[in-house]
């Protein structure tokens, strides 16, 4: 598994100096875009970084470091250690899809389970008992995510001339709602719970 990791000058002081140093060292290895909305990205990097750790186990990574001049008058400053391969082709897909996607993951899942109705704490991180129930709570989500952006209810919210089916509902907690209700209280056909016919079934993605 590979790995992304958000890089700060506070976490690994020492590597953090030698990265700011190799990037004056190496004004070549940089990609400059300009966006069609005005915006400035500079893409720089720095290979075969090391770092011993407290076990003695050395480690060798890729660093990253993003600049965002943003025509409104914004500025962004990103910056990530990553053990995938690191150069000119490479280096904007491992920032944008590897590194702000990460970003957008942790902000936005973990923003809908902690302040929705799933009611994500720190503490389900404590033992056993508690990390079962965070497992439970991330199926419940990933089924919450595959009703949200399914063609069904896009279908539906369709027909009633709203957007999207947190639209419809009001909410991504009263999705929730619904469909807690219809097990309580609507009859499923036996149908519905036939394995043969469930391994027949499939949920593709939706590149639109």
């Amino acid at each position: 598994m590979s790995y992304v990791f958000v890089f700060k000058e506070g976490r690994l002081p020492a590597v953090w100096q030698d990265f700011q140093g190799l990037l004056q060292l190496c004004p070549e290895q940089k990609v400059e875009i300009d966006t069609p909305q005005g915006d400035r990205l500079v893409y720089r990097w720095v290979n075969d970084l090391s770092y011993v750790d407290t076990a003695g186990r050395k480690w060798t990574f890729s660093a990253i470091q993003y600049e965002g001049n943003m025509k409104n008058g914004d500025k962004q400053f990103w910056a990530w250690v990553t053990d995938l391969e690191v150069n000119r082709e490479t280096v904007v897909e491992v920032a944008t899809n590897g590194g702000r996607q990460r970003w957008h993951i942790e902000n936005q899942g973990f923003n809908v389970q902690k302040n929705s109705e799933l009611n994500l704490e720190h503490a389900y991180s404590q033992g056993p008992q508690w990390a079962a129930y965070y497992y439970l709570l991330q199926i419940a989500h990933t089924i919450l995510q595959l009703l949200e952006k399914g063609s069904l209810l896009r279908q539906l919210a369709e027909e009633h001339k709203k957007r999207t089916a947190v639209a419809l509902f009001g909410g991504l907690e009263y999705m929730a709602r619904r469909l807690l209700e219809s097990l309580r209280y609507l009859f499923w056909p036996e149908e519905v719970f036939d394995a043969d016919a469930a391994r027949r079934r499939q949920i593709r993605l939706d590149s639109g």
